[in-house]
């Protein structure tokens, strides 16, 4: 599904206006008679309800009077807040203006702040709030009336529909700077927007309903890179097999993982790999502890390699990783291997070296935060998956500045390396080289757990040791990752959510995504 930009909206729009000449009025007016229907459809029949809007002094403060004039004809007790004079309405939204005025709606004029802030006990008994302040065009904290108006909104505590998006929400990052309205419901216009799927935004948007307006959705979408995820985005082949399959027909997973006090997450890597549907998984582990993975897996091999004298894997086990990699169709690499000097070299090396698709996690990642040339010299599919901090250390920017614009940073990483990036939190993104960004909408906090992130990197080894490309593997993987935690929430509690949960919930997971192609 496509997800766009304000100024991809606004292209689509002119497109729209100039060369399908669709009047501007006519998408105003199927924008509020849409958000009439949604107000039907998720809160209930207008007649006898007190609903106030709120419109802005723009285009979608007259969606909002669109929304009142049919209102008002379905019975509500319907009435109209307009911060400005009404002398500065221009455009469709005065037309729209002049038609209520003619019908009797009620309409006050809200210019100061007093004026809003004596308005509480007067909205107090109202049945729902419908923010029209602010469109997608808009940009940084609301200042002024609009100020003032999303506070009062936030403290009335009374169900609330935003048009287009709520007020104070960034269409682009979903950043909030200051407050934004708080929204039960997020009625948009043609296409969603990208700033409902980011953090905070997605906090403040409510249920998301996006609203045929009349503009045909291949209109002017041709240039935009950035998407949502959904079931559909897997691929088929995932989930067939022929009858006379064996294991070697789903190949073999090389990971490359733990050390002293990490067996943990390099069993977590493993087993889900093998949980993902690879026909064989070897774990190669330090040598000092693989007695304690022989009895901790029981369906996984181990491969006991050099250690250092930290217990962890040594540059002096590039061989013998070599020639099992060879047979392998994908190596995954990282978790739990630590910052070991010679562990950096050797993994250094085998992204260097090892010509089979691998997938680079977590203490992998940390190699390369001195120089990412070298991920962008590795001639074979490459997947790089940091977490926030460790993107900020390979883009050498602070970690905040890698939350206030995720896709920028997914995006830049993935064009500076070549490789495709995920960018894991909550909306995992991944990028590949060409720019394409897609935002995964599964997943929840419950998943802010150690290990959760080595279960993804298993995952993905499992998928492209079926021969999924890279690219489809890592939205597969992302996908079904966080719609595997979402059904172990939903058995247990977010709050006990552990990584092993998620591995466990992977069956139904699947099961579901293959429901939709049955």
């Amino acid at each position: 599904m496509k997800i766009v930009s304000a100024q991809e909206m606004q292209g689509i729009d002119t497109q729209a206006i100039e060369k399908l000449k669709i009047p501007s009025i006519v998408l105003m007016e199927n924008a509020g008679y849409g958000v009439l229907q949604v107000i039907e459809k998720e809160y209930f029949p207008p007649r006898g309800r007190s609903i106030t809007i709120f419109s802005g002094p723009g285009n979608n403060g007259g969606d909002g009077m669109v929304v009142a004039r049919h209102l008002f004809n379905r019975g509500a007790r319907v009435r109209v807040l307009l911060l400005t004079e009404k002398s500065k309405i221009r455009g469709d939204a005065a037309i729209n203006l002049e038609i209520i005025l003619n019908m009797g709606i009620p309409l006050e004029q809200l210019l100061s702040p007093r004026h809003v802030r004596n308005l509480k006990q007067k909205l107090a008994s109202q049945d729902l709030l419908i923010d029209a302040l602010l469109g997608t065009g808009s940009k940084g904290a609301p200042r002024g009336l609009i100020r003032e108006t999303v506070h009062l909104i936030n403290e009335l505590e009374i169900p609330t529909l935003s048009v287009d998006l709520p007020t104070g929400v960034d269409t682009d990052t979903g950043q909030v700077e200051g407050e934004a309205v708080q929204a039960d419901c997020t009625v948009t216009f043609a296409h969603p927007k990208r700033g409902f799927y980011l953090y905070p935004g997605m906090d403040y948007t409510g249920r998301i309903v996006v609203v045929d307006i009349g503009i045909p959705k291949d209109l002017g979408v041709e240039e935009i890179k950035c998407h949502l995820i959904t079931s559909k985005d897997s691929p088929k082949q995932l989930f067939y097999r022929k009858p006379s399959s064996h294991k070697g027909s789903f190949g073999h997973v090389l990971v490359l993982a733990g050390s002293e006090g990490m067996t943990g997450a390099a069993s977590l890597a493993a087993l889900a790999s093998l949980r993902m549907g690879a026909g064989l998984v070897t774990l190669g582990i330090p040598r000092s502890l693989n007695q304690i993975l022989e009895i901790k897996l029981t369906e996984v091999m181990t491969l006991p390699l050099d250690e250092t004298p930290e217990k962890t894997l040594s540059l002096e086990a590039f061989g013998k990783i070599r020639e099992l990699a060879q047979k392998s169709r994908a190596v995954a690499v990282g978790p739990g291997i630590s910052t070991n000097n010679s562990t950096k070299e050797l993994v250094k090396r085998l992204v260097a070296e090892l010509e089979v698709p691998m997938i680079l996690d977590a203490d992998g990642i940390s190699a390369f935060t001195a120089d990412i040339s070298l991920l962008r010299q590795r001639r074979a599919p490459l997947i790089i998956t940091p977490h926030p901090g460790e993107m900020g250390q390979l883009l050498e920017v602070p970690t905040d500045r890698i939350q206030i614009d995720r896709l920028g940073a997914a995006t830049t990483l993935a064009k500076e390396t070549g490789k495709v990036v995920i960018l894991k939190g909550a909306r995992t993104i991944i990028s590949d080289r060409e720019g394409e960004v897609w935002i995964n909408p599964t997943g929840n906090p419950g998943m802010a757990s150690a290990g959760t992130g080595d279960v993804l990197t298993g995952i993905i080894g499992g998928l492209l040791a079926q021969e999924i490309p890279p690219f489809s593997s890592a939205r597969t993987g992302v996908y079904l990752h966080g719609l595997a935690g979402d059904i172990a929430a939903t058995n247990g509690e977010e709050l006990t959510l552990v990584a092993l949960d998620i591995i466990k919930s992977l069956p139904e997971a699947i099961r579901r995504v293959r429901s939709e192609y049955s």
